[in-house]
């Protein structure tokens, strides 16, 4: 079962807000990328991009490919397609890449899911 648009939105926020989380202490210190525990962050990480792209894809539909018009500052083709290099070539991932995502382009996405739960 497909879920709402309000509801679609509130997992995606909550995904969104669970890798900003998870990322923090990767960003503070990324030599935890040595350690086990920074894997472990990383793996959280890639998991949440996951659902994000899955969820950034079928909220796309549900606004019938509106997003970009609506919020041209956000990468939505990046974040789709972020999903997919995830999916398909994991092993390949670059961390140090990943938290570039992170620290660059997740704020902003952020507050464009944010917006839209905020309208009407």
């Amino acid at each position: 079962m497909n879920p709402s648009l309000p509801d679609l939105l509130l997992q995606l926020a909550h995904a969104l807000e669970r890798i900003a989380r998870k990322a923090q202490p990767l960003l503070e210190n990324p030599a935890l990328l040595d350690q086990e525990h920074g894997q472990d962050l990383l793996d959280v990480i890639c998991m949440q991009f996951l659902a994000v792209g899955e969820a950034i894809k079928r909220l796309d539909r549900m606004m019938d490919g509106g997003l970009a018009s609506q919020f041209p500052e956000v990468d939505w083709r990046g974040a789709m397609g972020f999903r997919d290099v995830i999916a398909h070539q994991y092993f390949d991932l670059d961390a140090e890449q990943i938290l570039v995502i992170c620290e660059q382009s997740l704020p902003q996405l952020r507050r464009a899911v944010r917006q839209l739960q905020e309208s009407p």
